[in-house]
């Protein structure tokens, strides 16, 4: 067994790559519809206790008791619109020949890059709300962990299969080289 001799030079910051130069393709164009649709539904369960609740005088409250208090849900819904649209703006994912990232966050950003010969094994996942609107999440796994380390939502059903297979291949490539 021949030994290499070990080297770990500095790198200068100036000489390191810039991630900005990435180009991210935006996910589904139905991916903010699916953010408001589940928000919706989420939004949905309170407001309709909170309106029943102040309907059977459970709630009681001079600042409510006037007749719009019952509006009062409804205030939500532009914040939740809005926010769902800004989210589905600003996410998108990027696969290059040796690694795919994923952004996501309007206040919160956020930005995974995982390189192929890390993933050991790539889920496409549909819940029943991606499913009636013809979209797919694709898990990427790593060793070590149980959950998934890298999550791309609202990819349609055909990119979710395309882009599984062109990772698994390049993932299977860089292993053999490895």
């Amino acid at each position: 067994m021949t030994h290499e001799a070990f080297s770990n030079a500095q790198v200068q910051t100036q000489d390191i790559p810039s991630a900005g130069t990435i180009a991210f393709e935006p996910l589904h164009q139905r991916h903010a519809l699916l953010l408001i649709t589940e928000s919706l539904l989420v939004w949905a369960v309170p407001s309709v206790a909170f309106t029943v609740l102040l309907a059977l005088g459970k709630i009681e409250s001079s600042f409510l008791s006037a007749p719009w208090g019952f509006l009062l849900p409804l205030a939500v819904l532009p914040i939740i619109f809005i926010a769902c649209l800004l989210q589905a703006k600003h996410s998108g994912f990027a696969a290059r020949t040796h690694d795919i990232h994923f952004k996501t966050g309007v206040i919160w950003r956020k930005r995974v890059a995982l390189p192929f010969n890390r993933i050991q094994h790539i889920e496409i996942e549909r819940n029943p709300i991606e499913r009636a609107f013809g979209l797919s999440t694709l898990k990427f796994f790593t060793a070590g962990g149980g959950s998934a380390d890298m999550k791309i939502p609202a990819l349609g059903e055909q990119q979710a299969t395309d882009l599984k297979s062109f990772v698994l291949k390049l993932a299977g490539e860089t292993d053999d080289r490895a």
